[in-house]
């Protein structure tokens, strides 16, 4: 016998005078009519099928099988699926009650338990049940009481609930009495109300739940005030929260702002120094370079062979350091601000750089890039290049790869730049780690131009930096 406790939830029974109950209810009713019996079955029937419990219809007189069945049908939509599926079983009382005519306590309490054990074990909530009992003869009555009470023990804790029938005309005043006793409650139709008869005991624990419920309620008021009052609290907290988290937006804006202003001159006064540097310096330079050229030619008027071989090779040295210098100056003033990305654009720039870092390193780097038609803000072009640059850096300092490859797109109002190098790869916290400052430099330059920047890779296997970037049409371009 399957002895888990039941649900703690009630169940519906479907009589608006008894109203919902507890699994392990045993309780009895008395009727004088057909119509009587037929009001609290059929609901009480109806309710358990609805909630998915097994129900047992154990009939006599005045109920046949066929009547039983055609009221349930006249009440349930589904009564006949239900019928047919076996979730109700109507039987005759000789059928469940008698052996050989002769009741059979034992056999029946048994049966009950089965029962439940097979309906548990088919999926339903539990086991409803009905028995009519006006059967009875004297000579069963005392034995039939006595099944009554064991009966208590049986459906107590389980997943039954049970419902004994009584016809009014047919038990006496002390047999009323001795039914009502061995129930947890019994309803009856008097002057054509149904009414509920309690034990004492019935009433004692309704009157113990009524005060627990009322206990309950003054708990749940004390307990409201409180979460009221908590509420409020955290209310401010988050009012204040996001307050602070406005606020914070806004510096961050501004500082975003400032940074892009920042790095803006920065990039000018970059253009500004390589100008002067390349012009100033190289047109000085290349003055000094002719003058050395000069005096080499005019070396023969000296007549003083020795001093003129001093001279010849004072100014072979002099011209062999100004080329040194001159070349120099083009490097830095490149560095600065490489005159192919303002003159030529930014795939030219991209193209130079990456032939430089071939000679640098000598690893093996190949380009997808779109024609030098390409047109950006310069705003955009600097940012990107910029951004290449330190890629490029990063891959020569730390990836140790052979191949870099490089890709650029303009698509869908949007420019793509990926390098993807089959170096060490890196561990998954570095682009996250504070210390990691050239990555926070991409991504930083990138957001100030409303673009993004992802790092990808594993230990070992190479790495893939992705900058995504939106062209606002309409600005000057490089």
């Amino acid at each position: 016998m399957n002895s888990e406790k039941p649900k703690a939830e009630l169940r519906k029974t479907g009589i608006s005078v008894v109203g919902d109950m507890p699994w392990g209810t045993h309780f009895c009713h008395f009727y004088e009519t057909k119509e009587d019996l037929l009001d609290i079955l059929v609901p009480y029937f109806r309710a358990g099928l609805e909630s998915h419990e097994f129900c047992m219809w154990v009939i006599f007189d005045p109920l046949n099988q066929e009547e039983a069945r055609n009221a349930l049908r006249a009440a349930v939509p589904e009564a006949d699926h239900h019928l047919a599926r076996g979730d109700v079983e109507i039987l005759l009382h000789s059928e469940w009650y008698l052996k050989n005519g002769v009741l059979d306590v034992q056999r029946v309490t048994r049966g009950w338990q089965e029962k439940l054990d097979q309906a548990l074990a088919r999926g339903y909530e539990g086991l409803r049940v009905n028995g009519n009992e006006a059967w009875l003869t004297q000579r069963e009555w005392q034995d039939f009481l006595d099944y009554e009470s064991e009966l208590n023990g049986i459906v107590l804790g389980r997943r039954m609930i049970v419902c004994c029938t009584y016809p009014l005309a047919k038990t006496k005043a002390d047999e009323i009495f001795d039914v009502a006793r061995s129930h947890e409650f019994s309803i009856a139709r008097r002057c054509g109300r149904w009414e509920v008869l309690e034990t004492p005991e019935l009433k004692q624990a309704k009157a113990e739940i009524k005060d627990l419920n009322e206990q309950l309620e003054r708990r749940v008021e004390e307990r409201t005030v409180d979460l009221a009052s908590t509420n409020q609290t955290l209310r401010n907290e988050i009012a204040e929260r996001k307050l602070v988290a406005s606020k914070l937006k806004d510096s961050s804006e501004r500082l975003r702002a400032l940074s892009a202003r920042l790095e803006s001159l920065r990039e000018e006064e970059r253009m500004r120094i390589s100008r002067e540097v390349h012009d100033e310096l190289g047109q000085k330079l290349t003055g000094i370079k002719m003058d050395l050229h000069w005096m080499e030619s005019h070396l023969e008027q000296i007549g003083d062979e020795k001093l003129r071989t001093q001279l010849e090779e004072r100014a072979v040295a002099a011209s062999a350091t100004t080329d040194e210098m001159i070349a120099t100056v083009q490097r830095i003033a490149a560095e600065l601000r490489p005159g192919l990305l303002d003159n030529l654009g930014l795939v030219s720039a991209l193209r130079h750089e990456a032939k430089e870092f071939e000679s640098r390193t000598g690893a093996l780097l190949t380009l997808n890039l779109p024609d030098d038609s390409l047109q950006l803000p310069r705003e955009i072009s600097t940012t990107t290049y910029r951004i290449f640059q330190e890629m490029l850096t990063n891959v020569a300092r730390h990836a140790h790869a052979t191949e870099v490859r490089v890709s650029l797109q303009s698509s869908g109002g949007r420019l793509h730049l990926v390098v993807e190098d089959n170096g060490r790869g890196l561990s998954p916290d570095i682009p996250t780690r504070p210390s990691s400052l050239g990555l926070l430099g991409m991504k930083e330059r990138a957001a100030m131009v409303g673009g993004d920047l992802t790092v990808e890779g594993s230990p070992g296997r190479g790495t893939t930096v992705r900058l995504e970037i939106p062209i606002e049409p309409g600005r000057e371009s490089s």
